[in-house]
């Protein structure tokens, strides 16, 4: 389960995926059998990551890394959208990991 309070992302939805601008094509990698940390981390340390989507169903998971920007999410049912927070949101106080 998420931490109740991640510094570094924003959950958007907790019942849905991320939409970015590109018509559902989507500007994304998808990786499948992922831990919810593996994911957060991969987002969290690629400089390029956007945010991140967590999708579990049944025993498969799914994690999408996001390099565009997040505008919206749709309903899903099983789904969470992880907006990464700005270095202006974080503000000064950030640590270095």
């Amino acid at each position: 389960a998420a931490a109740a309070h991640d510094p570094f992302f924003q959950l958007l939805s907790t019942s849905g995926v991320c939409r970015t601008d590109d018509q559902n094509k989507g500007n994304f990698d998808e990786l499948w059998g992922k831990s919810y940390p593996e994911c957060h981390d991969m987002c969290l340390f690629s400089r390029g990551c956007t945010g991140f989507e967590y999708t579990v169903k049944g025993k498969a998971s799914r994690c999408k890394l996001f390099k565009g920007p997040i505008l919206s999410t749709l309903p899903v049912g099983g789904a969470s959208c992880y907006k990464k927070a700005s270095k202006t949101e974080l503000g000064p106080h950030k640590k270095r990991l």
